[in-house]
Parts: C-alpha cells; sequence; structure tokens
C-alpha cells in the first residue's frame, strides 16, 4: 500500500520566474539543500531533452528502525523530466538502499494567481514495501516530505527577495 501526499503552496513569482529562476537555476538549488541541511550533487542536466538527475545526503537523524532498513549514511538520487511544453515535472526517487522496496514518484505543477505569485503544486506516491514497517517507513517519508516542502517554499521567497 502507498500513501498520496499532495502539497500546494503559494510562492512570491510569476510562472514563468518559478521555472526559469527556481527550478532551472543550480545557484538556487545548492541555497535550497543548503538551507534545508542536505548535501547535493547535480549529476546531469540537460536542458534540450528536461532530464535532470541529482544525488541528495540527507544529515537530519532518522529513526531507529528506519536508519535500520535504509542505512546510516541514507542518500537518494532525484530523476526526472522537465516538459517545457506542458510546463511539469515529472520525477522519481530512487533510494540510496532498499531500491526495489521504496518507491516515490511525483509531479511538480505550477499555476499563476497573480502577476507575480504562483500556486506551486505537489503530487507525490510513496510506498514501502518493508515487512512490518512499510507503514512507518511511509508516514515518516510523508511527515518529513511535507516538512521539506515547507522549508523549500520558505526558501524559494527568501531566495527571490535576496539579490541572487
Amino acid at each position: 500500500m502507498s500513501k498520496s501526499l499532495a502539497i500546494q503552496q503559494l510562492l512570491d513569482c510569476s510562472e514563468k520566474e518559478f521555472w526559469d529562476r527556481i527550478f532551472g537555476s543550480e545557484d538556487f538549488n545548492h541555497y535550497l539543500y543548503e538551507g534545508l541541511g542536505f548535501e547535493y550533487e547535480l549529476q546531469e542536466w540537460n536542458q534540450d531533452t528536461g532530464y535532470r538527475r541529482a544525488k541528495i545526503w540527507p544529515t537530519a537523524q532518522m529513526p531507529r528502525a528506519v536508519a535500520k532498513v535504509l542505512g546510516e549514511r541514507f542518500s537518494y538520487v532525484e530523476e526526472g523530466t522537465f516538459d517545457a511544453e506542458a510546463k511539469r515535472y515529472d520525477f522519481r526517487v530512487i533510494a540510496s538502499a532498499a531500491t526495489d522496496r521504496i518507491r516515490v514518484r511525483g509531479t511538480v505543477t505550477v499555476e499563476a494567481v497573480s502577476p507575480h505569485q504562483c500556486e506551486r503544486r505537489v503530487a507525490l506516491e510513496i510506498g514501502a514495501d518493508v515487512l512490518g514497517l512499510g507503514r512507518f517507513i511511509e508516514a515518516y517519508f510523508v511527515a518529513t516530505t511535507r516538512e521539506q516542502y515547507a522549508k523549500n517554499a520558505a526558501l524559494v521567497n527568501e531566495y527571490l527577495t535576496s539579490s541572487h
């Protein structure tokens, strides 16, 4: 069984500015992941095809049961494709451990609210097929993902008002 998660956030930028200055900016990605307390490495970004692959190392302490399954030095790869015509980013997350039992897929879309604001919509599907711990791991990922996206929205707005 997997969990669905929908996140909607108001951002202080136009839809175009989001895709250009936030999504398409490596400066922003470094700013974002540093602000979230993660280590980050872009592995590939092909702007012609929209394909993007990055490796991320969360540094927050995981619950012991989750760390036992995923390992103390857990990382993941976010791999996705931006469809410039549809203005949509589809991605999957590949865990460094239990890769055949942990599934995360998502879609990011943005809709204009005003000339200076947009709403980011993130739809995620999170699944963990781990005997006895699957629901706990899913609940942990849902909670931390919600928390990270809340911080992410604050960092987007902070980045936009700074001199970047």
